[in-house]
């Protein structure tokens, strides 16, 4: 997939270590929205709405629920930004082919990281 995607985005003149750059800045950029997208959440500065947040009929039916729920979530997403723009941040320091460990780390962080949030998330809404 690599083969066919990237002539289309990158110029063919990019060495390894270029692109081994670009992805992590794409990676830290991923953490940090992470990040942006849970700050108003966690502040309550988002009412409940069909479009951003942690939307159940549950939370939707309840502001009270709606900025409980979400401000739970919001702190989980925080702290997987946080994970993912440190495990980034090492690889740019390692002076090791960081090569196998960019997008598999990523994935494994991203995959896993939302997979417990929206699990932690159901069982908190569950409590409320």
């Amino acid at each position: 997939m690599k083969q066919i995607l990237w002539p289309l985005i990158l110029p063919q003149t990019m060495t390894e270590k270029q692109e081994q750059l670009l992805l992590l800045v794409v990676f830290v950029g991923v953490g940090l929205l992470w990040i942006g997208i849970s700050i108003p959440l966690l502040y309550e500065k988002i009412g409940p709405n069909r479009w951003y947040g942690f939307r159940t009929r549950k939370t939707l039916s309840d502001k009270e629920i709606w900025y409980k729920a979400n401000k739970y979530m919001a702190k989980d997403f925080i702290i997987l930004g946080c994970v993912q723009v440190f495990y980034n941040l090492v690889l740019i320091v390692l002076p090791i082919n960081i090569s196998p460990f960019l997008c598999a780390g990523n994935k494994l962080i991203l995959i896993s990281g939302v997979a417990t949030i929206l699990i932690r998330s159901l069982l908190y809404l569950r409590k409320l």
